[in-house]
């Protein structure tokens, strides 16, 4: 009774946690239909199970159990929402279906045994072997997705860091949950292979719900997951304090190891003056207009700030993080997204744009925007229209 009433619990939270990302998953980065469709299907599943202990209709308790392995694609389903994940996408289109043939093929043939005369228990084990095949397929190409395109984004952008990291954390928690679960099926199975009995996978499904359970609760009690993660809000903010937090860059430290005798003595008059050679550079660099300058040099920097080459050239040599080169490629970006925020795309291309902002050609301007806010330039522009519309 206390497993049915965990199942009944477990579905109903699965259902309301479905109904709460559907009305906003479209604004929402970290949903799409997908995540819908495998909560509310693997929470029916749950809801049902656990209804059959009270409900006394035999036929009720017949059908379910003879469609219960309609679960068989959930399986595609979480590789498909973390593909469209990974591609920002929150639509179903019509070659997604394609994912469904060969599970819907299996449960069917699994479910007709009885009535073509094909029941045996050998059949069962040959066919829960082709399933499990197709599972550890479908886990495999879930991890390539998630290791070439979600978890290995990298952003320079503060604020975009911070949305890639709860991406990571949440994709990492969702998938160890559906190996655990995954798990506890082939033990189920493998057992009631070795008792003999009918192959159905019922065996252990307390553990299920309660994986399932957490899994729930985590996006219940995230907002930045169940809402979304505000990302362009949170922009807005650092754009009004006028703060690219280029101090994540600086290497304040005096203590540095140095290469030359002449680095030495430029070491005594410089460290006097690093805290004032960064604000002018960061004031400089935070007014963008010098650096639109596609052939900016050290020289060019040195003469407007009227700070010494040699200066400038020991500052990035040694209290940077980024090299002069790298630096101007992140000025120039944050230059970009400012522009976009201008809504400059409405009447420009993103060559115009890329050209606007000291790149030589679009190419590298969108090598160098992809590398340094976590996705490309048109996604980043669709997704700020995205917000505010929202």
């Amino acid at each position: 009774m206390l497993t049915s009433l965990l199942f009944i619990v477990t579905g109903i939270i699965g259902v309301t946690t479905a109904f709460l990302i559907f009305r906003n998953y479209t604004v929402n980065r970290m949903m799409n239909p997908y995540i819908i469709i495998l909560i509310l299907i693997i929470s029916l599943r749950f809801l049902f199970s656990g209804l059959t202990y009270f409900i006394f209709d035999p036929s009720f308790k017949t059908t379910f159990s003879k469609y219960s392995n309609a679960s068989i694609i959930v399986i595609p389903i979480c590789y498909l929402y973390f593909k469209n994940l990974a591609e920002n996408k929150n639509k179903i289109y019509p070659k997604d279906l394609l994912h469904f043939i060969f599970p819907i093929a299996l449960l069917l043939v699994i479910n007709s045994q009885d009535q073509i005369n094909l029941g045996s228990h050998s059949l069962e084990i040959v066919l829960y072997i082709l399933f499990f095949i197709f599972a550890i397929t479908y886990i495999f190409l879930c991890f390539d997705v998630l290791k070439t395109k979600i978890w290995s984004r990298r952003g320079e952008i503060k604020v975009l860091q911070k949305q890639n990291k709860l991406i990571n954390n949440w994709t990492l928690f969702l998938f160890v949950g559906l190996i655990l679960t995954l798990i506890r099926l082939f033990i189920s199975v493998c057992v009631e292979i070795y008792s003999n009995e009918s192959i159905k996978g019922f065996l252990y499904q307390w553990i299920s719900a309660l994986i399932w359970a957490v899994i729930l609760f985590k996006i219940l009690i995230s907002p930045e997951i169940l809402f979304g993660y505000n990302l362009l809000h949170q922009k807005f903010n650092e754009n009004k304090n006028n703060n690219l937090a280029l101090k994540d860059i600086w290497k304040i430290n005096s203590d540095i190891e140095l290469k030359n005798c002449q680095h030495s003595i430029l070491k005594k008059k410089i460290d006097l003056n690093i805290m004032v050679y960064i604000s002018q550079i960061e004031t400089v660099a935070l007014q963008f207009e010098l650096f639109r300058n596609a052939d900016l040099s050290i020289t060019d920097l040195s003469t407007n700030l009227k700070i010494p080459k040699s200066h400038i050239s020991y500052l990035f040599k040694y209290h940077s993080f980024l090299s002069f080169s790298e630096f101007k490629k992140l000025i120039r970006i944050h230059d970009a997204i400012h522009l976009i925020e201008l809504n400059f795309l409405s009447n420009n291309t993103l060559e115009s744009l890329s050209k606007k902002v000291g790149f030589t050609s679009y190419n590298p301007f969108f090598t160098s925007f992809k590398e340094i806010a976590g996705m490309p330039p048109l996604e980043y522009y669709k997704l700020y229209k995205k917000e505010l519309e929202a």
